[in-house]
């Protein structure tokens, strides 16, 4: 497979595995009833919740798990010759097997590793959170730098095509800010006034977070050192911190009216799994714009012969095979010069980021499927499943850090003047 399909195939075998995860998110206790050990595990008033939630867990595991073997084999690999990168474009006629019968088996490893393993995918989802951040604030910066530029020559011939585009993104994304913030006061603060206090209260300082970013954003000394700066970037960050503060809310229990609707959890598990998917994509995008673009090789010329008149004597016969001969090693020649150079050439992505992104979004996801359950086996042999304050918080601390790196890229280069922020 070339470098380009095989990456499509690491994006489709993720959607395969989420989409068999989210099948047994609903239906596992039909699927998994004759399992003996999940049977005995799961029981009480919580009973289909924890059989979902063991088997997302195994899944995802297995999936997390195959990304960090292969993010571990692939460490070191530099070079188009190394033959480690074969195995990481091909060979998937092994590796889907492998995937699917570690799938399988983890149905007979006992529970307590995955009471274990749900705790790490919280921990991993936080830090996937915090590379999603990262990965925002840079397409945020990259966006509206392409825009501006695209927009530039376009107004040298007087078309305003490219300003228009900038003006409507902008004030879409905004408008849609302040709309889920309307609609979170709205659902998450109204009903008990005391009791609502401290939704009102995260809402609120998302709210003025967004108003100090777009402020900091459009300020004179900001625009001074970042010409690109604007109002789309803080626009896309505000879009997406009012999602995250609505997905935090979505997650507590504290004056959420859609707390035991399914409709809010898919909604909320849909936008999650899209997020994340992109993520993934456009970090192994990004790291191959990083190191930089394959150099064409140049070809040979084919050399110019001249054409032949009259008849040839014996000698000339010989001067031209003698020559033809020569022509056809200098050829093997240069075919074996690009041959290795092929070899020497950088591989177009670093493998083993690429792999650790993709077994952090396995875990990430594995919390959305979940709902952000966690399990644990209070000593006695029935689990008990909850989801506790860790989801709600884990995104609300992750809003106020996208607010504060987005700021960084603002202020750091009016603090450090001296430093290339280019």
């Amino acid at each position: 497979m070339s470098k380009i399909a095989g990456r499509v195939a690491y994006t489709i075998v993720f959607f395969v595995v989420s989409f068999i995860s989210w099948i047994f998110r609903g239906w596992a206790k039909n699927i998994l009833n004759w399992v003996p050990q999940i049977k005995k595990f799961c029981q009480g008033d919580k009973e289909e919740v924890c059989y979902g939630t063991l088997a997302v867990y195994r899944i995802s595991f297995c999936l997390a798990l195959f990304h960090l073997i292969m993010a571990a084999i692939m460490i070191g690999v530099k070079r188009r010759g190394d033959c480690r990168v074969q195995l990481q474009d091909g060979f998937w006629c092994i590796k889907i097997p492998v995937l699917i019968a570690a799938c399988i088996g983890s149905f007979f490893v006992p529970n307590e590793l995955f009471e274990v393993f749900g705790w790490i995918a919280l921990g991993a989802s936080a830090l996937f959170i915090v590379i999603q951040l990262v990965i925002l604030v840079d397409f945020a910066h990259s966006w509206a730098e392409n825009w501006i530029r695209k927009n530039e020559d376009a107004e040298a011939e007087g078309d305003k095509r490219w300003w228009w585009a900038l003006l409507g993104s902008t004030l879409l994304m905004l408008a849609c800010s302040a709309a889920i913030t309307v609609l979170m006061f709205v659902f998450f603060g109204t009903e008990d006034a005391e009791k609502c206090q401290s939704n009102v209260a995260l809402v609120t300082i998302n709210l003025v977070l967004c108003f100090v970013v777009c402020a900091t954003s459009i300020s004179p000394r900001v625009q001074e050192v970042r010409e690109s700066s604007g109002l789309l970037q803080p626009a896309l960050i505000s879009l997406y911190t009012t999602y995250l503060t609505w997905s935090a809310l979505m997650s507590g229990n504290v004056c959420n009216p859609w707390r035991s609707s399914a409709a809010g959890s898919q909604t909320a598990l849909l936008l999650g799994a899209v997020f994340t998917i992109l993520a993934v994509i456009y970090a192994t995008i990004r790291t191959a714009q990083q190191i930089g673009q394959q150099e064409e090789l140049h070809k040979p010329s084919d050399e110019e012969t001249q054409p032949l008149t009259g008849t040839k004597d014996e000698e000339s016969v010989n001067k031209d095979k003698k020559e033809d001969k020569e022509e056809k090693e200098e050829k093997e020649r240069e075919e074996e010069d690009e041959k290795e150079l092929r070899k020497n050439e950088p591989v177009p992505y670093h493998f083993s980021r690429y792999h650790l992104v993709f077994a952090l979004g396995a875990m990430y996801l594995s919390m959305l499927m979940t709902d952000w359950h966690t399990v644990y086996n209070p000593g006695s042999d029935i689990a008990t499943v909850d989801t506790g304050l860790a989801a709600l918080w884990v995104k609300v601390v992750s809003t106020w850090l996208c607010h504060g790196i987005f700021m960084w890229t603002l202020v750091a280069p009016l603090m450090f003047p001296d430093r290339d922020w280019s």
